[in-house]
């Protein structure tokens, strides 16, 4: 791997602005490390990486809660069950 930079956790978190900049733009790579052990590599993204489509459509899990007449509304049932829940906190 061309271009390879060790650098700590202390050091990715008080550049990480500038640590970005270096990998997508300067195509440089980097090896985090914390306390002396290998943890994570930070490389630019390859090209094309993200250009294949999902058609969530197609999944098993996509829809499944589209006949249920409770859920229809999906705002008000989320705010009544967060009320809910808040309301079991209350009462501990």
């Amino acid at each position: 791997m061309q271009n390879l930079q060790v650098i700590t956790t202390k050091e990715l978190r008080d550049n990480l602005a500038e640590i970005l900049e270096k990998v997508a733009i300067g195509k440089q790579n980097f090896l985090v490390s914390k306390f002396g052990k290998k943890k994570a590599l930070i490389v630019p993204v390859a090209s094309g990486f993200m250009a294949k489509k999902t058609d969530f459509s197609k999944l098993s899990a996509f829809g499944l809660w589209q006949k249920r007449a409770d859920i229809k509304n999906s705002s008000l049932w989320t705010s009544k069950l967060r009320t809910k829940q808040s309301q079991r906190k209350k009462l501990r």
